[in-house]
């Protein structure tokens, strides 16, 4: 398949709603990418401690409290960066995905916040809404107007991605 090609299928499916199936992939790496900064952290952490008089290389033996908190934490703090910025994470930038308000805009630092909350919190359950909803909106799509849409374009904020609305209206 030739480069121009592909790019032309990208620009047929641009601004189409992507499906649940890609989506749950995109957060499958995404929740694979937070556990891998975690762990680097910890390694960071480590090493700092160790060149700083430490006695030996070892990882830290965390608490109760840290063990519950930390990914939770690290992966709504990452989810809001990704999708203040470019819109997209490092799972939905492999899938050529974006996280778009429903008007195509770039999405804001509370509406991005809300949002990773709620994946983090009912990431698998909210998700599974859009395997049934026509616009294949998961319910916190559905809570803060945003939609996840196919775009392949690497600029951080191109003009505003149309959202697609399928024949049947929004759900």
């Amino acid at each position: 398949m030739s480069a121009s090609s592909r790019r032309a299928r990208a620009d047929a499916v641009r601004g189409r709603r992507a499906g649940v199936a890609t989506r749950y992939v995109a957060a499958g790496v995404d929740f694979l990418v937070v556990g891998a900064l975690l762990f680097g952290a910890l390694v960071g952490f480590t090493a700092v401690r160790y060149l700083f008089g430490g006695e030996t290389f070892e990882l830290p033996r965390s608490g109760a409290v840290f063990d519950a908190a930390a990914f939770p934490v690290l992966a709504v703090v990452y989810l809001v960066a990704a999708w203040t910025t470019s819109g997209r994470t490092v799972g939905s930038a492999l899938f050529g995905l974006r996280v778009v308000r429903d008007t195509g805009a770039r999405v804001g630092l509370v509406r991005a916040t809300g949002r990773a909350l709620i994946c983090v919190t009912f990431g698998v359950l909210s998700l599974a809404w859009a395997g049934v909803s026509t616009r294949n909106a998961a319910a916190h799509d559905l809570l803060l107007r945003t939609s996840v849409v196919h775009d392949w374009t690497a600029a951080r904020s191109p003009a505003p991605v149309s959202v697609v609305i399928p024949e049947g209206g929004p759900v």
